[in-house]
């Protein structure tokens, strides 16, 4: 015992201290970035921009106290970047040189105690990605503190954080400058078994100047805070029944101003191991601008499960939403059940679904409006916008910053097909590849009427076995007119699906399947055919590496729309471990689409590199990327290569 007690008294003097380093780690890092664009106008250069850069890199962290670890601890760390970059364009080039400082420090005090507090501040100068295969340097600052009360000194735990955050920098396709503060209040309780309650008060400012640099940017403040409450309390000798609850309060004071309460209370009841039900009641009340929506939605519903064959659910619902200009009613139910069953070769599964609903609907104006319909822009693939009948004209779709407006048929075009709208990016536009947008639009209500809908759906899969299936759905809704007159066409629909996936696994690694469907889509306003088929075959080769090749074709025929589809795409991938310690990866991928009004290509080559050995890596990413759309076409190169000395 003597010794014990001497023991832990060199340990405590070991740790007390006025200042002790207790690590510290530090790297080198040497970095090539190329970023080139070309833009082309029936195979005239109309716009080049490069811009090559080289950057030395050299970073230290440490770790450290004063006194003791759980008075103050801190963790300090600083970095010098040297960045050396060109641009050029077809008609000018300039070269920068810059020496570019950051830092890093973080204080802990009395981290173990139950009232902790710490104190940041950090500068950092990483290089952003953007788009598809687009980088450019960033300049990042952030300083902020963190404060806690907790539960063995206070009733709650209380949580509280507030920063600042300013960004800067400016690529191709993208200029940041942004600055938000933010703060952070939670109190939060814990009690019983699996139970706890919880309240956050949240401020978000955002000063913003951020956008594409070929088009105008308008400079935008948004003050948005939120009021959220939730919590979550189980019932019964093994929590069996599980209640929880959400409460949320925002607002919005621009572009546009915005208040909206949510409550969303949700109870599930497991009743045995074959039975469960639920109970939700969703509650919300907003204003936006002029327009108010009230809405009570309640639903309930059961749900079996023997484990073996059978499921089955069914649930009721009942609807009641007051707007500005409309009001509607519904109420209906839905069901479905699926039975497996054995059979000589593999299994059998039949399932039904359906429901019936009933909406009556007043309505003041035949329009309403829809503010902030978040849409996210992949290649220049088509995306349906989400409501039906949508006045084009209405249509205005901006950055998420609201700093920038961009233009139809410049940045984007809109596509009718039946009673929705597409949104599509335009590759020679100012819509970054990935981008999420907001769109704004009004869409028609239809006016006052009341109908019926009655919807039927029925599936036969056969699983010859682990590796084969075959199936057939029908889809059947229709809508009956009870009272009115729709200034809108209701749209039954009756629409088969026949098809079939394999993946057969073969000798030496050798792996081939693919998916192939019919879809013959019958509706009143726009019928169509649908045929897709892919295709793949794995093949292993030499020195751990696999190739993968894969084709995709698909075809829509509409009725009624000259925006067909008529694509054709292929695929090769090879993953390789060439040498001992490396990775390499190449992938090449063509698609077409000329089935639509406007021809669209898009091609995408990458390769990476990567080697290790203890503390020295080297990694490389190249990638290239062409986007043809009409009589456009826009060439884009990316190179990465990054070589890096941990000590």
């Amino acid at each position: 015992m003597a010794l014990l007690c001497l023991a832990s008294t060199v340990v405590i003097s070991t740790e007390i201290d006025t200042f002790r380093l207790t690590d510290s780690n530090s790297e080198l890092a040497l970095r090539y970035l190329y970023d080139e664009q070309t833009f082309y106008s029936s195979d005239i250069k109309t716009q080049q921009d490069i811009r090559p850069t080289f950057q030395e890199e050299f970073n230290i962290d440490t770790k450290s106290y004063i006194y003791h670890p759980n008075l103050l601890s801190m963790d300090l760390g600083g970095s010098l970047l040297l960045d050396q970059s060109r641009v050029e364009t077809l008609n000018a080039e300039n070269s920068n040189k810059e020496q570019l400082l950051g830092y890093n420090a973080r204080l802990d005090f009395l981290k173990n105690k139950p009232y902790p507090a710490s104190v940041y501040y950090t500068k950092s100068n990483p290089s952003a990605t953007v788009g598809v295969g687009g980088r450019f340097l960033l300049e990042n600052i952030r300083y902020g503190v963190d404060l806690a009360l907790l539960e063995s000194i206070s009733p709650v735990q209380v949580t509280f954080n507030a920063y600042r955050q300013s960004a800067f920098g400016e690529g191709f396709e993208q200029l940041t400058d942004d600055i938000v503060d933010h703060t952070n209040l939670r109190l939060y309780r814990a009690y019983g078994k699996g139970n706890h309650v919880q309240l956050t008060y949240q401020t978000n400012v955002r000063d913003s100047r951020s956008g594409s640099p070929g088009l105008p940017i308008q400079e935008r403040t948004t003050s948005n805070t939120g009021t959220f409450f939730d919590s979550k309390n189980l019932f019964g000798k093994d929590g069996q029944a599980q209640l929880i609850t959400n409460i949320a309060y925002n607002t919005q004071e621009e572009l546009p101003k915005r208040k909206e309460l949510r409550a969303y209370p949700i109870l599930n009841w497991q009743h045995s191991d074959t039975i469960n039900s639920f109970y939700r009641f969703l509650y919300t009340n907003s204003e936006e601008d002029l327009q108010k929506i009230n809405q009570k939605l309640f639903t309930s519903g059961f749900g079996f499960n023997d484990n073996k064959r059978t499921y089955g659910s069914a649930d009721i619902h009942i609807e009641d939403s007051k707007n500005t200009g409309i009001d509607y009613q519904s109420k209906g139910a839905s069901y479905q059940i699926n039975y497996t069953m054995p059979v000589p070769i593999g299994f059998f599964t039949a399932g039904y679904s359906g429901n019936i609903d009933s909406r009556d609907q007043e309505a003041e104006s035949g329009i309403f409006k829809i503010f902030g319909e978040e849409q996210t822009l992949t290649g220049t693939t088509q995306v349906n916008l989400n409501r039906q009948f949508i006045v084009d004209s209405t249509v205005v779709v901006y950055n998420t910053g609201s700093t920038q407006f961009y233009v139809e048929d410049l940045d984007y075009r809109l596509l009718r097909v039946g009673s929705t709208t597409q949104i599509q990016r335009l590759a020679a536009g100012n819509i970054k590849d990935g981008e999420v947008v907001l769109v704004n639009y009004d869409y028609q209500t239809g006016g006052t009427y009341a109908y019926d809908l009655v919807g039927n759906n029925a599936q036969l899969q056969w699983n010859l076995s682990n590796h084969y299936e075959l199936y057939i759905r029908y889809n059947n809704s229709q809508q009956k007119l009870r009272k009115g007159d729709p200034t809108i066409p209701l749209n039954s629909v009756n629409s088969y699906t026949y098809g079939g996936t394999a993946s057969q696994p073969l000798l030496s690694g050798i792996s081939l399947g693919g998916q192939a469907y019919v879809t013959d889509h019958n509706e009143d306003i726009n019928p169509f055919l649908l045929r897709y088929l892919d295709a793949f075959i794995d093949l292993p080769l030499p020195r751990l590496t696999k190739l993968r090749l894969s084709t995709r074709r698909q075809l829509i025929d509409n009725e009624n729309s000259i925006e067909d589809v008529d694509l054709t795409a292929y695929l090769l991938r090879i993953q390789a471990r060439p040498w001992l310690r490396t990775q390499m990866n190449y992938e090449y991928s063509i698609e077409s689409d000329v089935g639509g009004s406007l021809k669209r290509e898009l091609q995408i080559q990458r390769l990476q590199f990567r080697w290790a050995f203890r503390q020295l890596s080297f990694s490389a990413d190249a990638f290239y990327t062409q986007e043809k759309q009409g009589f456009t076409n826009r060439d884009r190169w990316s190179i990465r290569a990054n070589l890096l000395r941990s000590f």
